[in-house]
């Protein structure tokens, strides 16, 4: 039982370690350098299933009979010292990703990190590989322990998160792993035995007490960006699952995003918002006069308010810091409801921030709510109505231009989000979304694209009589108004343009002599854009086809709207890479593909060496055979897992949308999954029977298409109820699926053990592979065709385990008897 223990922690500190890497990194790069760099790092799964056939299923001394158990010992001994060991040293290596088309010695640190974080995963998988390996005929006991340890890791990272800082967490992760190698030390000796405590123990003192952990941020974080003003400093740290929350202090800072160059109004004393080091907006000083936010009123944000009709009922999505609300109350909105996700800002904001920002958040005109901002509309009942809703730079300027988010999904700025913006809006009620420029113009023309999408989808004739589009020199402000705008109100609309030096890209009726006068580019790109998508049928059609970007409008099955890049603009890409102010264009999608190739390229030498190198030992057995069995093998545990890494991440994407928060979601999906999955795998220790195993993969595959139809239909459905309800119905929801996922792997183990048990540790490798290229390839899959398509890629790959199923066990048997 001890060994099944520390199987348990050890997988709790592997899927720990890994989740807890993508939120250290996410904050000193971005979260996509960290995803490459994790990604290849996770081949130590893949990499541990070579070693154990070159190594462990290598011919040996009978003399001197291998020790499984103290193999597995001193595997997990070695992992724990490496996980605190790896990440401090990983933050002396001086990476900047953005430089390796420059400096060749980029390459070389990029190498070292795969390399350290190599480590600490491929001692864990072999570890894993090794006890299921020697223990094959318990195969679902080992798999149900196994699964439900990393379903535990899960839970216990966002645990952590809340507690400590994310540096801090490793060590945490430390003492789970650090309590797995205790449970089998005693397969040493006495005096080993105290060597080991006294390495476990006197490692936890040694990082506890140094600031080894410290992670170093990236020079172009926005956060180290204007740490060099004048006596900056951080003045407040939180932390959460959600992100590293940091407050700086200058008197040189300031934050005004778009603001007119005509302006004479200056901010108030202001304090910087950050999140993971990028910019999230500013706390302003505000004692309850008015005359100090005059600024607010001079950005492009401030447009919906010029229209004549002041509303009554403002909507504020994603609220952070409070600028919204504050230009809300500029202009005596009686009404103001304030979304925001984090309640770490809402906690600086309104309490430690209090007396500085006026109590803005705890007024009787502004009701806060802590949510997720397309949750919260999606509860909302039908009736009820704003008179604005207002939707203000939710990414930082940096991570915008360089496209880092680009893998990010975002809902609320899909066609269907757009539908229900509209749907919410009081008759002549405004939608006003503002987003950093992006130069060639990508962002602004897609976000009108998919304005209009909505508005026909929802009935309107003419969705040009409903937009406007204003633009200053680093914003663009869209408008979309639930009825046609009125010459009165395009008239103010001008007035307000004109007086800020404000550009009017488009408004009902707009002539091509009024647009691109006062920040001037090469052309009129975001008129043309409106136009050409305005026109509809086959000419806006050729517009998609032929822009150098992705300007199609995302959907909740595709919420990638921050995707552009597309293949053809790849020249453009590389022309500009080094020659502009922000050289960073559309990285993200490139940084995937780049993932994608290199984990290929890995996984496919990793699963043919052991196969060159084994022919000489397969003398006695023919090649057809030889060929029957080793194909079966491959493409069934390819197939799982694939389809199950597939499966599980589109239930994450699918439940973040019914939880309304991520958070929840990737813990009450992975944690729910994997436990299910365990618990299926231990059921089959219950059941005098085994199932037939290709009926289990069919099962799967039956219950993966019927979820794909299901799900988008019952969701949305009972998105209202309280978060405890939605919660128990995600549950109850992925169990069949989930409980069924556990079964195909162990029964296919012991089958494999039975007859062919060389070939365990390899079968091993390509499981832990295919499970890398999973998360890659289904992201890749996700941007291209949707995540439907993913469900359905993954029911597909179960009906291939399913084929592959019985001539696995034929071909297996067959080799058996001729042993």
């Amino acid at each position: 039982m001890p060994f099944y223990l520390s199987l348990l922690l050890l997988s709790a500190a592997t899927l720990a370690y890994e989740l807890a890497l993508m939120r250290a990194f996410s904050i000193a790069l971005w979260h996509h350098f960290a995803y490459m760099v994790i990604s290849i790092a996770l081949l130590g799964f893949g990499a541990s299933g070579t070693f154990l056939s070159l190594w462990w299923r290598r011919p040996h001394d009978a003399s001197r009979p291998r020790n499984p158990e103290k193999a597995f010992a001193v595997l997990t001994i070695l992992f724990a010292l490496s996980l605190p060991s790896c990440f401090a040293v990983a933050q002396r290596i001086p990476l900047d990703p953005f430089l390796l088309l420059w400096d060749a010695r980029q390459w070389l640190w990029l190498v070292a990190f795969y390399l350290l974080f190599f480590v600490p995963f491929f001692l864990a998988a072999t570890a894993i590989g090794l006890l299921l390996i020697e223990r094959a005929p318990e195969a679902p006991r080992v798999y149900f322990f196994n699964l439900l340890g990393s379903g535990l890791g899960s839970l216990l990272l966002v645990i952590f998160l809340y507690l400590v800082p994310p540096e801090r967490v490793v060590l945490l992760i430390y003492i789970i792993a650090l309590t797995a190698a205790l449970l089998v030390v005693r397969v040493f000796r006495a005096e080993t035995q105290l060597l080991v405590l006294g390495l476990l123990v006197g490692g936890f003192y040694a990082f506890h007490f140094s600031d080894a952990l410290a992670i170093r941020l990236s020079q172009y974080k926005s956060l180290s960006i204007n740490l060099n003003l004048p006596a900056a400093e951080i003045v407040a740290e939180r932390y959460s699952p959600l992100g590293r929350v940091d407050v700086l202090r200058s008197p040189a800072f300031r934050h005004a995003p778009g603001l007119s160059l005509a302006a004479q109004a200056t901010p108030p004393e202001q304090l910087g918002l950050f999140v993971d080091g990028e910019a999230a907006g500013a706390l302003n000083r505000f004692d309850g006069q008015k005359a100090p936010l005059a600024f607010l009123d001079w950005a492009t944000n401030a447009a919906p308010y010029s229209l004549g009709r002041l509303p009554g009922h403002v909507l504020v999505l994603g609220a952070g810091g409070g600028s919204d609300v504050l230009l809300a109350l500029y202009h005596d909105s009686a009404h103001i409801d304030a979304v925001e996700l984090n309640p770490q800002i809402i906690a600086l904001v309104r309490d430690r921030y209090g007396e500085f920002t006026g109590g803005i958040y705890a007024r009787p005109d502004v009701r806060l709510h802590a949510r997720e901002a397309r949750g919260f509309l999606e509860s909302l009942p039908p009736g009820e109505q704003f008179d604005l809703i207002q939707i203000s730079l939710l990414d930082s300027l940096a991570a915008a231009t360089a496209g880092v988010h680009a893998l990010n999904e975002s809902y609320l700025y899909t066609v269907e989000a757009f539908g229900r913006y509209f749907e919410h809006l009081s008759p002549g009620g405004v939608l006003a979304i503002t987003r950093w420029l992006k130069m060639p113009p990508r962002d602004t023309p897609k976000l009108f694209a998919t304005a209009v999408a909505a508005l026909e989808e929802h009935g309107v004739a003419r969705p040009g009589e409903h937009l406007a589009l204003v633009r200053s020199w680093a914003t663009a402000t869209l408008l979309l108004k639930h009825t046609p705008f009125t010459p009165e109100e395009i008239a103010a609309l001008k007035q307000f343009a004109e007086e800020r030096l404000f550009d009017l890209d488009y408004y009902p009726g707009i002539t091509p002599e009024e647009t691109n006068r006062f920040n001037r580019l090469a052309r009129s790109y975001y008129y043309e854009a409106a136009v050409e998508i305005l026109a509809g049928g086959e000419r806006r059609q050729a517009f998609f086809r032929d822009y150098p970007f992705h300007l199609r409008p995302a959907r909740d099955d595709r919420p990638y709207f921050d995707h552009f890049f597309r293949w053809r603009a790849l020249p453009l890409l590389l022309r500009t890479y080094g020659r502009q102010w922000l050289p960073f264009l559309e990285w993200g999608y490139l940084i995937l593909v780049a993932t994608l190739v290199q984990v290929a390229v890995i996984s496919f030498a990793l699963i043919l060496l052991p196969l060159l190198l084994a022919r000489r030992g397969q003398a006695d057995v023919p090649p057809e055979s030889r060929r029957g069995s080793r194909a079966h093998i491959f493409l069934f545990f390819l197939a799982i897992g694939l389809g199950f890494l597939f499966i599980e991440i589109v239930l994450i994407q699918k439940f973040t949308f019914f939880l309304a928060n991520p958070i929840y979601a990737i813990a009450v999906v992975l944690a729910g999954v994997l436990m299910w999955s365990g618990l299926g795998s231990l059921s089959l220790l219950l059941v005098r029977r085994s199932p037939r195993l290709p009926r289990v993969c069919t099962a799967i595959a039956a219950l993966s298409l019927a979820a794909t139809f299901l799900l988008p239909v019952l969701l949305p459905a009972l998105i209202g109820l309280p978060t405890a309800a939605r919660v128990a119905i995600s549950l109850a929801l992925m169990m069949p699926l989930a409980f069924l996922m556990g079964m195909p792997f162990p029964l296919a183990w012991q089958r494999v053990e039975a007859s062919r048990a060389k070939w365990l540790a390899w079968a091993w490798g390509i499981n832990g592979c295919a499970s890398v290229v999973a998360a890659v390839l289904a992201t890749l899959l996700a941007i291209s065709f949707g995540f439907r398509f993913v469900f359905l890629c993954a029911a597909a790959l179960y009906l291939l385990a399913a084929l592959a199923a019985p001539r696995l066990a034929s071909s297996l048997d067959r080799n058996s008897s001729r042993a």
